[in-house]
């Protein structure tokens, strides 16, 4: 296999993004860790999972309908 020399900067900027990778598995794991028990148990109110319902019910027929349209548009 030969050995392109327009591909060194990107060989160069290999242990960057190596770091940059790690950074960012990092962030994950720190946002998985468990948190304080308050909030792990949060117990949302009857008002709280209605406006979530709401809300999934809104975004839902909204996509539906943009979906109506792109099919209409299509023909």
């Amino acid at each position: 296999m030969a050995f392109s020399f327009g591909r060194l900067p990107n060989l160069l900027q290999l242990p960057r993004a190596l770091r940059q990778i790690e950074q960012e598995i990092e962030t994950v794991i720190n946002v998985l860790k468990p948190g304080p028990v308050g909030i792990v148990e949060h117990k949302f109110s009857s008002q709280e999972i209605n406006e979530a319902k709401i809300i999934v019910e809104n975004a839902v027929q909204n996509w539906k309908r943009n979906k109506l349209v792109k099919k209409v548009q299509n023909y």
